[in-house]
């Protein structure tokens, strides 16, 4: 096993040319079976000067400050620096997904500070089955689903995660042979989180019916990431075809089958940041494209987004940026480090900087923008803390808002129409996630 760990890294090491660039490297440390792992075999390849540990004290546990001596004396004994985070500032909510901010944000900071192109984490294969089921039950995306991926875009580099397909039990027997001490959180062990429960139940009842579910869960995490390569590549070859300086070729477009057409809608859409296409949107504006009897016509495809059609080519532009007070709310972006009013006359904004009256901050992936603004709707459900849902509906009741104001209330949504915030009312709970393959961009949400 020694060997064999020890060669996993070291080729994810050369696939990503890392021995090439004489630079330092960034591990993230946490104390635990993994990523002391992780360590003691990077020790192993590296010498003690190209390896810089990287370790988040949050302060929510009292054996915190226990974790965080033992790593000093550690990295101490085998000559490694030793960079060490102490987060003390906590949220009065949304802590487990503030953690995880916070976490990555100091690990960029660390690999500017050194110069360090490669950030590596310890993820493994059951991380990635169990994120992969997550990602199943939250959004039934299909880029979503593939789940965790080996190396990402980070900071002025890429993280690597040189586990992804070694088993926790591997790890775990490792760490044993070589008399390594870890130490255990307890929070892993309770259900609040939906990935602990994925881990302790959800999981373990698919394993009864099937022993190799996670050996399943990883093929077609393979095969899922192959497909969606080739229709990245697809895709890509079609745009330089048929969208010119921004505007759609409509020959070119109708010539397509329709779900290249759809494909090709996506990223044309999405890609201008101006607006989160749905799926049955783009049936709409597919059947706009493509009707033949009006070559000169206009479509809003959202509050403040105009599709124009004029003969050859077709162009999307912005009509307004936000709704007046007394205009009724049916869809548009968010703007960000803006500030609307809303329709009771209240302002919010959602913003790169803190601002005075900031609510709570955010980090969004690249799946969750852009974020849009509408009414909510009677299906509309807020996540808690506890990791079950509200509905919108019995929220306004329970803060006494008059009907007439209920019928004006907006919420703010992600790509997947995951309510994020019941603007003037209530913040979503977000609990901890792995991180997938995506750049994280914090966002500050604000009320006045």
């Amino acid at each position: 096993m020694t060997d064999q760990l020890h060669l996993t890294v070291k080729r994810c090491l050369e696939r990503y040319r890392f021995f090439s660039l004489k630079q330092p490297l960034v591990v993230a440390v946490s104390t635990g079976v993994d990523s002391m792992t992780l360590l003691h075999v990077l020790s192993a390849l590296l010498p003690a000067n190209q390896v810089v540990v990287a370790h988040v004290n949050h302060h929510l546990r009292a054996q915190s400050q226990q974790e965080e001596q033992f790593l000093r004396q550690r990295c101490q004994q085998m000559g490694v620096q030793l960079y060490v985070d102490q987060w003390e500032k906590h949220p009065q909510y949304g802590i487990e997904n503030a953690a995880r901010q916070e976490r990555y944000r100091f690990f960029a900071q660390v690999m500017h500070e050194t110069k360090a192109a490669y950030l590596l984490t310890a993820h493994h294969e059951n991380d990635l089955a169990e994120t992969m089921l997550m990602k199943l039950l939250r959004t039934g995306d299909v880029t979503a689903t593939v789940g965790i991926r080996e190396a990402r875009p980070f900071a002025n580099g890429q993280l690597l995660r040189p586990f992804l397909r070694v088993t926790k039990k591997s790890l775990i027997e490792y760490a044993r042979a070589h008399q390594l001490k870890w130490y255990e959180d307890a929070t892993n062990q309770e259900d609040m989180t939906l990935r602990n429960r994925v881990r302790h139940h959800y999981l373990p009842e698919w394993e009864q019916e099937n022993p190799r579910v996670v050996e399943h869960l990883l093929k077609f995490h393979d095969q899922l990431t192959e497909l969606l390569t080739m229709k990245d590549a697809i895709v890509t070859s079609l745009m330089t075809k048929i969208i010119h300086n921004g505007q759609l070729d409509i020959a070119s477009y109708q010539q397509q089958e329709p779900l290249l057409r759809r494909w090709l809608l996506y990223r044309w859409v999405n890609d201008q940041g101006m607006f989160a296409l749905k799926e049955q949107r783009s049936y709409q504006i597919d059947q706009f494209l493509c009707n033949q009897q009006s070559p000169s016509s206009t479509m809003m495809i959202s509050n403040d987004l105009q599709l124009i059609k004029n003969y050859q080519q077709a162009e999307l532009k912005k009509v307004q940026n936000l709704p007046t007070k007394n205009q009724k709310v049916s869809d548009f972006m968010v703007k960000f480090d803006h500030w609307y009013t809303g329709p009771t006359g209240d302002q919010w904004g959602i913003f790169s900087h803190p601002q005075e009256h900031t609510l709570a901050e955010l980090w969004l992936t690249r799946d969750q923008l852009p974020l849009r603004v509408r009414s909510w709707q009677p299906t509309d459900r807020i996540r808690l803390k506890s990791g079950h849902h509200q509905a919108i509906r019995r929220v306004l009741i329970n803060q006494k808002v008059p009907l007439g104001q209920r019928q004006q209330q907006l919420v703010v949504v992600d790509r997947l129409d995951q309510v994020l915030w019941l603007i003037g009312h209530k913040m979503a709970w977000l609990d901890r996630q792995q991180v997938c393959d995506q750049r994280y961009e914090k966002r500050y949400f604000c009320q006045k």
